[in-house]
């Protein structure tokens, strides 16, 4: 599937502010099954672009206001190619090879390790929490894709989607409290679940697209989902909100440990008031 993506970022402050300095994570990543074909990023006021790769392989474009601003915009096109039309398209191993090939890829890879035992208020130790309920568990004889997918449906059981529950910034317990989130907290629930059985998980910002030809993205701005290292078969995507594998339709852009290593905007600026919250317009539309 080809897609042509256009996201447009406004911020508005009640008074000037300068110095700003603002990092872009808009780039969608490339892989064996994505393809980015072309992409333009231009900012309001003008602002000279430079960009690196960060540690999570995302690449990051960064750029600074110096002069008094009230008003920021940023503005990213690009086109892209997924050909993942079946997640479910591989050769699955037996539990025992999953265990010994996981083995093996943490002992060449050692970087898979900051995908199990990182920890942050997004994604904690779920035995330090104290929710009254019993978390998933993964039995060594059982495969891995098979105990992620009847996690996911547990999920279902202690959060429901309800948008202005949570915010960016809410603990998994804060939504765990509140048994409702979005796809942000849905994400993050998966992740700790998984890591708790040593296995690596890490988070996904991207865009969810529309089977139906000229519709318009479900979502109001990006989506989040969950990467499963699944051996045999690498990393794999599930998204708890839909409650299901992710394919063609799922554009990812960054990920990271959580969604402070993968936000697809973020900065500083001086000044003596706070913006209001962005305002986003997306659209993707199917080449």
């Amino acid at each position: 599937m080809r897609y042509f993506i256009e996201h447009e970022t406004v911020l508005e402050y009640p008074e000037a502010v300068r110095e700003h300095h603002v990092e872009l994570r808009l780039t969608p990543r490339e892989d064996s099954y994505q393809r980015l074909l072309g992409i333009t990023l231009e900012t309001e006021p003008t602002a000279g672009l430079r960009g690196y790769r960060d540690y999570y392989g995302n690449q990051v474009t960064c750029f600074d206001i110096i002069q008094p601003h009230r008003r920021l915009v940023t503005r990213m096109r690009a086109e892209v190619e997924n050909t993942l039309a079946n997640p479910f398209d591989f050769q699955p191993l037996s539990p025992g090879d999953e265990q010994e090939r996981l083995r093996e890829a943490l002992r060449t890879t050692p970087a898979l390790y900051d995908y199990i035992l990182s920890r942050s208020p997004a994604t904690p130790n779920l035995g330090r929490l104290d929710q009254g309920f019993a978390f998933p568990c993964h039995e060594p004889g059982r495969p891995v894709l098979e105990s992620v997918q009847q996690a996911m449906e547990w999920i279902t059981t202690v959060l429901r989607y309800k948008a202005g529950v949570t915010t960016v910034h809410s603990t998994l317990a804060q939504a765990l409290t509140a048994a409702a989130g979005v796809c942000q907290d849905f994400a993050h629930l998966l992740i700790a679940i998984v890591r708790s059985w040593k296995i690596p998980a890490r988070y996904v910002m991207g865009y969810l697209a529309s089977r139906e030809e000229g519709a318009e993205e479900a979502p109001p701005a990006t989506h989040a989902w969950t990467e499963v290292f699944i051996p045999g078969r690498g990393w794999t995507g599930f998204d708890a909100t839909q409650q299901i594998l992710a394919n063609d339709l799922f554009i990812p852009v960054a990920v990271g440990r959580d969604y402070l290593d993968a936000a697809p905007q973020r900065g500083s600026f001086k000044g003596d008031a706070a913006g209001d919250n962005p305002v986003i317009r997306l659209s993707i539309s199917q080449q």
